[in-house]
């Protein structure tokens, strides 16, 4: 049960790092491109932007996701680094209660 509650909260973590990643990056591509018709793309080829002008001069935007692959490694990797902090952290609490236990003996 505890694997099972330490295993959700590390997907939600994972999810809200990774999502933060993917709108800064996407925020950093939208302000980067200056120029209507030239294509950029953020987050390792992940993302896209490209603004067009019409032609009654208003701006379209087009955006999306092109490679869900570099999103997919953001959200593994942070979701491994979870995982090893709450380990470490479990075994510490463990390693200073037998101290503890040990001191008061």
């Amino acid at each position: 049960m505890k694997w099972l509650l330490r295993s959700i909260v590390g997907m939600t973590v994972s999810f809200v790092v990774t999502m933060i990643v993917v709108v800064a990056s996407f925020i950093t591509t939208m302000f980067s491109a200056s120029e209507t018709g030239v294509r950029k793309s953020g987050l390792f080829g992940a993302l896209f932007f490209e603004p067009h002008a019409k032609p009654d001069g208003a701006t379209a935007l087009e955006i999306g996701v092109s490679n869900g692959a570099p999103i997919a490694f953001v959200f593994a990797a942070s979701l491994v680094f979870y995982v090893a902090v709450a380990s470490v952290l479990e075994r510490l609490k463990l390693h200073k209660k037998r101290l503890l236990q040990a001191n008061q003996d």
